[in-house]
């Protein structure tokens, strides 16, 4: 009987490039975690347009070359973090020591501050934190596992973090043993390539795709499912053969659940600052575009370089239809704000913040009998350009909070 090659069998691995479309010969790359893909190499041919009296054609010629295509994915702990900074052309400021403090001497609660006995300094530093940034608090209290939020008025100084009052703490006296667990992701301008290979184990064919660079990112979050996300690249070309053609060893995917909208014990979903109220919201979705185009050139099959244009973050939301805050906003071209989160049963996850946004279409209708009505929402996300901190004027940020970081 034939072996005929299964997508069950596929393992999916990537490796950052130092060149431009060209496969490194040292490193290590990683396992990726998937549910599907569509990676793909495409050559443009050109027919002659010769006339003969054959009236035949009289050669086909390669023009063009890319590899394309995407990967799909359930969003979980870790796994995708090297690719989503990689989609927003920048790296992790990561807190404390792979994203965990070290243990304070003894840390106090209010409602809405936290106090240090003894000042933190270094990578542990309070101060180092940004206003709006939000973190996970490990500590043998009451606050244990909780979603908290920097203030966005007031700076945390080495001593006392003030609380955002939508995220307030329970009262604690002075306990020994917290740690602050949050890194912290926003756009850059710093591009990277990737070979991503796809290996048909069963029959033992490899793939390679070379120039992979990330172009969009979407992820997904709605009631009653895992959340998703999904990557799609420009690149250059691909080469295949029987055996690997990537070096080192493959790292293994990391092991966290996967995460939801609703796992975990705390759970962000604000508009305009603060938590929402009065409805609820059914589903929302995040799309991140760094508008590439490849850059083609004589004497080179396939591109020479991806060229990044503007950044759009745009979005949309499914919520149940109680109130005309929204469609008000949308009306006056009122500026807004939006945040969620995404979290694992143990409370390890993500928070998206998009400062400013702007409510680019508002829709509900009464479709049929027996039915929600739902408002049928899109969002644009805009630079902040108004904050007062040059760092801060940025169009998203995404926060990290859980578990120390392995490499």
């Amino acid at each position: 009987m034939p072996t005929l090659a299964s997508s069950s069998l596929v393992q999916v691995r990537y490796i950052a490039e130092a060149t431009f479309g060209v496969i490194p010969v040292a490193g290590n790359p990683r396992d990726l975690r998937i549910t599907g893909e569509s990676l793909d190499f495409a050559i443009t041919k050109e027919q002659s347009k010769e006339i003969n009296s054959t009236r035949t054609i009289s050669s086909v010629v390669s023009v063009n070359a890319a590899a394309s295509g995407g990967i799909n994915a359930e969003f979980s702990y870790q796994e995708y973090d090297t690719l989503i900074a990689a989609i927003l052309q920048s790296t992790w400021t990561e807190f404390g020591t792979d994203g965990v403090s070290g243990a304070a001497s003894s840390v106090a609660a209010t409602a809405t501050t936290l106090t240090a006995a003894v000042a933190t300094a270094g990578a542990d530093s309070w101060a180092t934190l940004a206003k709006g940034q939000w973190f996970r608090l490990d500590h043998a209290t009451a606050n244990a596992g909780k979603l908290f939020r920097v203030s966005t008025a007031v700076a945390p100084t080495t001593t006392v973090i003030t609380l955002d009052t939508n995220t307030p703490a329970s009262v604690v006296a002075d306990t020994a043993g917290a740690k602050i667990q949050t890194s912290r992701l926003t756009h850059g301008t710093t591009q990277t390539s990737y070979t991503i290979e796809r290996a048909a184990t069963d029959v033992g064919q490899f793939l390679a795709y070379t120039g992979m660079t990330p172009s969009k990112m979407t992820v997904n979050v709605a009631s009653g499912s895992l959340t998703t996300l999904s990557f799609d690249f420009m690149g250059k070309d691909a080469v295949r053969d029987s055996t690997t053609q990537l070096p080192g060893s493959p790292v293994a995917s990391h092991a966290f659940d996967v995460t939801s909208g609703v796992s975990g014990t705390s759970c962000s979903l604000w508009e305009g600052g603060a938590p929402i109220t009065g409805t609820f919201v059914k589903s929302i979705s995040l799309n991140y575009d760094n508008a590439l185009r490849s850059q083609e050139a004589i004497c080179t099959l396939g591109a020479v370089g991806i060229g990044a244009g503007t950044i759009n973050v745009s979005g949309s939301l499914s919520v149940y239809f109680a109130d005309a805050a929204l469609f008000d906003k949308f009306k006056a071209n009122t500026n807004s704000s939006i945040i969620f989160s995404s979290l694992d049963g143990s409370g390890n996850g993500y928070v998206f913040t998009l400062p400013v946004i702007n409510i680019s279409s508002w829709k509900v209708t009464a479709g049929g009998k027996d039915a929600d009505m739902m408002i049928d929402l899109q969002f644009i996300g805009l630079r902040d350009a108004a904050n007062a901190t040059p760092a801060l004027q940025k169009a998203i940020f995404i926060d990290r909070v859980g578990s120390i970081i392995v490499a």
